[in-house]
Parts: C-alpha cells; structure tokens; sequence
C-alpha cells in the first residue's frame, strides 16, 4: 500500500476512515469530473442585454465576433443605396447579378460540425476587402468569422471570378468599330501601365523596386473607348493577336494598340512621335494620340478608386496578386457594363506627370513597316 503524507493519515484517522489506496483515491476525482453539474440557478450571472441596439455599420451586417453569419445578415443590415454603394463598390442588382453567376463556385455544403457561410456573406466580405482595403483583422470582426477563414474565401471568390467572369467580360474588342474610338483608323485600344504598391517579398525583391523608389508590380493593360479592360497581363508583356489589315493611304494597316514614349514602335504598336521638327500631320498624330490615351488614366483612377485594395502597399502573396488585380478589373468591367454609381470622391487621379516617361531606345531609329504604318495613319487625320 504506497504511503500517504502525516496530514493525510490524520485526516482519515480523525474521521474514522479506513485508508484508500492510490488506485481507489483516483477514482473519485474521475468520476466527479465526468458528473460535474452545472451551477445552481441562484449563482448564475445574470444575462446582459445591450442598453442601445448596434449602429448600422459598425457591427458587420448583424454579426457579432464568434457567430456565424447567415444568408440573411447582408440584406437585414439598414443598407441604403447610397450606403451600398459605399460599402460593396456597386449596387443591389449587381451584387444579385454576381451572386447568381459565382454562387456554384463559392457556396459550400453544410457539415455536421458546422454550419457553411453563405455565397451571399462570402461575396460581400470580398468586395469588403477589395473596396474598403482594410486589414484582415476589421473583416474578421466586421462578419464574425476567423482570420484565416477570409483569406480563404477572398482566394476562393477572386479566382472564381477570374474563372467565371473574365472570360466573359475581358475579351478583345471584335474589331477596330467595337472599341470605341473615331480616330486613327484601326485603333483598338490604348495600352498603359499602373504600378501597384507592394510589400517587399522575400525572395528577388530587388527585382520589384521601380524607379520611384517603392516596391510594385506592373499591371498593363488595354482600353477601350469606354475605359473598359479588354486585356490586362501583371508582370507580362502584351501579345499581338492575328487581325485583318485595311488600307489606309496605299498601307495595309493591321489592328494596332496606342502606347506612350516609352513603348516600342511595332507594326501593332503605335506610339507617338519624338520630340523634334516634327509636320503638321505628325503634330497632329501625337494630338490624337495624347487625347486617345487618356482613357487610360481615366479607366486606372476609376479602378483604384473603386477597389482601394490597389492604393495602398498590398500585403497580399506575390504568386496571388495576378490573380487579385485581374478580379478586380474584371468586377471594373461589371460595373461600369450594369451603369453602377460610381463616386466622384473616388476618383484616383493618376501619377504619370510627375515623371516623364522614359523613351525606349529601339537603337535603329524609326524606320520600316512599323513607320510607314504610322505615317500613313498621321496622314489620314484632319485639324
């Protein structure tokens, strides 16, 4: 029999017991533990009712830290038209529109441990994160789920956005007459740049460090008339696609894109003519040209006006970022495609005039097809 300390044998000699044995000692704590009952009625603390019902907005469509939001808590939630659009960057219909299209994508089954979130509350915390570009912690408490539960749903959205909608609403123009633009003749689109702010990554971040002295990636993109996407590339360079040639003064003229200085001159890429003596019709080209272009920074301010996400430095993976800047254009193109609201306070004015922009050095000067190609288009315009 093991050996119980003097106050021990006190006790039970005091009280007339006989001495258990270790074996016998154990099991009256287990047993109490698996009988425990709860707590009188009398020492129960009294249930708290909040003295004044929560504010709209500040408690995250109804849903309290540590509750799982339903279906319901987004349409409950005292949300104005106005008030939407604040919120979510487009309107009702179009959140509708968008629930109905990816619901397949991101709604999941029920458990029995739990219940899943609805494609309603997964979309709405997305276009939370994307527009109001705030930190993963103020989701969280805004719609009552974890922390590594909205990264996954933003992965989860953005890329069914990217599977579903992007090929629907980022597609080439069907010819020249679709984009949009009077002149020059031929023009489908206008090609520009957007630096978007980075964290440093860990490995090759040297390689991200532009000449502005911050960490970015470059998202490039082409334009139409209207300042909708039809072609956007993250790090990639733009591709030239196969199109019929018309006749423009004696040239065959294919379907072309309009860069800045800094592009190359190619038989599909126009840009403007260098500074120098310069005639009257190329005087008037670089005219057309600079007008035609900034549908550019129009199409950029409208898109980081209306996502945040891409104004301030991203903390988001580098591997996923191509994915989330082209969810972003493309829920751009939806909403300027449904007539949305979009703010004038929004608006991102553009950083291109605070520096020039660098002329690419081709080394063989402009000549060949690609520059008679521009010449005949520079003939063909009128003052």
């Amino acid at each position: 029999m093991a050996t119980l300390p003097h106050r021990l044998w006190r006790r039970f000699r005091l009280h007339g017991a006989s001495v258990p044995t270790a074996q016998a000692r154990r099991r009256p704590r287990i047993h109490s533990l698996r009988t425990r009952q709860p707590p009188p009625e009398s020492v129960r603390a009294p249930a708290t009712t909040p003295s004044h019902p929560p504010r709209p907005g500040s408690g995250g469509c109804g849903a309290r830290p540590g509750a799982r939001p339903s279906g319901d808590t987004v349409r409950a939630k005292a949300f104005g038209p106005g008030e939407w659009a604040e919120n979510f960057r487009l309107g009702p219909a179009t959140f509708d529109y968008l629930c109905g299209r990816l619901r397949g994508a991101i709604q999941r089954r029920d458990t029995n441990m739990r219940r899943a979130i609805p494609a309603e509350v997964r979309l709405a915390m997305t276009l939370w994160r994307l527009g109001a570009c705030t930190e993963y912690r103020a989701v969280e408490q805004q719609f009552g789920v974890s922390r590594s539960t909205v990264c996954k749903i933003l992965r989860d959205v953005c890329e069914a956005v990217v599977a579903i909608l992007t090929p629907a609403y980022v597609a080439a123009p069907a010819g020249p007459r679709a984009a949009g633009f009077p002149a020059p003749p031929q023009l489908a689109g206008v090609l520009g740049a957007l630096h978007i702010p980075i964290r440093a990554p860990n490995e090759n971040a040297a390689g991200y460090f532009n000449r502005r002295g911050w960490h970015s990636v470059v998202l490039q993109a082409a334009v139409d008339a209207r300042g909708c996407f039809w072609d956007v590339n993250v790090g990639c360079p733009g591709r030239q696609t196969d199109a019929p040639t018309r006749d423009v003064g004696g040239v065959q003229v294919p379907v072309y894109l309009l860069g800045g200085p800094s592009y190359p001159l190619l038989p599909w890429l126009m840009r403007p003519y260098r500074a120098g003596e310069l005639t009257p019709a190329q005087r008037r080209f670089n005219e057309y040209a600079a007008a035609a272009r900034t549908v550019v920074g129009v199409a950029f301010g409208r898109l980081r006006g209306r996502w945040r996400c891409l104004q301030k430095r991203n903390d988001t993976d580098v591997s996923f970022l191509p994915t989330l800047i082209a969810a972003c254009s493309t829920l751009h193109n939806v909403c300027e495609m449904h007539g949305d609201v979009f703010q004038p306070r929004w608006m991102v004015e553009e950083e291109e005039e605070e520096e020039e922009e660098e002329p690419f050095e081709d080394g063989e000067g402009e000549e060949g097809a690609a520059a008679e190609i521009r010449e005949a288009l520079a003939l063909t315009l009128r003052d």
